[in-house]
């Protein structure tokens, strides 16, 4: 970086500070000469403009709106040439960069404009020479220790010895996998937060900028990782940032290699634990290979969208360590040791999307839990939320599933005949029904739950049995008036 000060210090240059030496740290990063009065529009920023003051009118308020334009156009500083029209700084233009304080540099008539662009675009050129090569030097060393025992963490460190962008190393479901030494705990939990967004996003760019960083994704269609660098880099670090990403996605690559024998081990014991025949003792032996301490598993089945089947499948894979996850035509099945957790973390990696879950098991009966979980997820793809075998709400899982217009039908029609009674007498004997059909037809049950006398409860059956015209000896039409209420319950009269 060239800053204006260091031109201004330049011996063969001559020139002399006449206002603005708070602000000599301001980098020059070009050097143009321009008569406009209004120049701003034609700048970029960070130039250091030069003029004879042509056309500036040398009044306080002219000068002052002179000044105020250059910096709107963002100046590093201004240089006026002395000469024929002014033997010196007037002081108006003085007054008005330090008023303002923008730099003000004079130079004297025997130095040509064209010396001063010469200087700077010389010094400017060796600056880029020597970050170049600096740049080479750290690329040669993370080359280097790419090739080491434990290269990710080397890599990390080299970087951070010649840069301090803060480097960060995710998954590909966000979990911190390396950091670079140095970092701050903050800019670490920001970075990981980074990953885990993007890892919730459908495939796109494999770079993008986010929140002052750079995210890459490692892996084409399925993110295997993503690696988060700060986006404010020195020219050294900008020129070897690409190199140390290279590698860091390379070392990511291998070691997703090197584990695909393993995940190849563990599909295999996941297709033995579901054969049908498997004996218990050839169960076990199997879930011990896997490092399994619970008697009991659960499988889960989850159906994703096409597009999205892989890279769950990974996300799966790199989450449930403890598990076995495979794809078995358009699903994706999952064995697991039982676990209170288990669906909360497989809402959170496939959020909205059909889940199934089983039964929790012994080893061996796997495939029975495994059943149970393909069968719900057509129902949890219909309920629009996850359905577990362990619910317990079977007749409530069933009337979700019906049509809201045909189950108010239904249920209107079997009520019907007790719906027309008086008001006081239709409570009455509603609630008798559902109390003596939740003790399943219980006389005595049914007297306490309602707080009246057997008989009581025996005439307002007869009642209902005779308004209805249902045997309620008979299971089927308990079961229609039964479904019958639960519809109702779950689907209020409108």
């Amino acid at each position: 970086m060239i800053t204006v000060g260091e031109v201004a210090a330049a011996d063969e240059l001559h020139l002399q500070v006449a206002a603005g030496g708070e602000a000599l740290d301001a980098e020059v990063t070009m050097v143009h000469v321009s008569e406009l009065t209004d120049p701003h529009e034609w700048l970029r920023g960070g130039e250091l403009l030069m003029t004879i003051g042509l056309l500036v009118e040398m009044t306080e308020q002219g000068c002052r709106e002179y000044v105020r334009n250059c910096r709107a156009g963002g100046v590093a500083g201004l240089v006026l040439g002395l000469g024929p029209r002014y033997a010196a700084c007037p002081e108006p233009l003085r007054a008005a960069a330090a008023e303002i304080g923008v730099p003000l540099l004079v130079v004297p008539v025997e130095v040509p404009f064209i010396a001063i662009t010469k200087w700077v675009f010389e010094k400017r050129a060796a600056q880029q020479r020597h970050d170049l090569e600096e740049a080479m030097e750290l690329n040669r060393r993370l080359t280097a220790v790419a090739t080491s025992s434990a290269p990710l963490p080397a890599l990390l460190e080299t970087w951070a010895e010649a840069s301090s962008a803060h480097c960060v190393v995710c998954d590909g479901v966000g979990r911190l996998i390396a950091a670079s030494p140095g970092g701050s705990e903050q800019a670490r939990t920001e970075a990981v937060e980074l990953a885990v967004a993007a890892s919730r996003e459908p495939p796109g760019q494999s770079w993008v900028l986010r929140a002052g960083r750079e995210i890459h994704t490692v892996g084409s269609g399925v993110a295997l990782a993503f690696i988060v660098l700060d986006a404010q880099l020195n020219p050294v670090a900008r020129h070897s940032s690409t190199v140390l990403v290279s590698l860091l996605a390379l070392e990511v690559q291998r070691r997703h290699v090197a584990g695909q024998p393993e995940r190849q081990r563990r599909g295999a014991v996941f297709a033995q634990l579901v054969r049908p025949g498997l004996k218990p003792a050839r169960a076990q032996q199997l879930a011990d290979s896997l490092g399994w301490r619970t008697t009991l598993v659960v499988a889960a089945v989850i159906a994703p969208a096409p597009h999205d089947a892989d890279a769950l499948l990974f996300r799966l894979q790199s989450s449930l360590t403890a598990g076995l996850v495979r794809s078995h035509g358009r699903l994706v099945e999952i064995a697991h040791p039982e676990s209170d957790g288990l669906l909360a973390t497989l809402t959170a990696i496939a959020p909205g999307t059909p889940i199934g879950l089983g039964a929790p098991v012994a080893v061996a009966s796997l495939p029975v839990s495994l059943t149970q979980a393909r069968s719900l997820v057509g129902a949890s793809e219909r309920l629009g939320r996850p359905v577990d075998a362990r619910e317990g709400r079977t007749v409530e899982l069933l009337i979700g599933l019906g049509e809201p217009r045909l189950l108010r039908g239904f249920a209107d029609a079997v009520l019907a005949p007790i719906d027309q009674l008086e008001e006081r007498e239709r409570v009455e004997l509603m609630r008798t029904l559902e109390e003596w059909l939740r003790v399943n037809g219980a006389w005595d049950p049914a007297a306490a739950r309602l707080s009246v006398h057997r008989n009581t409860v025996r005439n307002r059956i007869d009642r209902i049995a005779t308004l209805s015209g249902r045997r309620l000896d008979d299971g089927e039409d308990r079961m229609e008036l039964w479904l019958a209420l639960k519809a109702r319950s779950a689907l209020p009269r409108v």
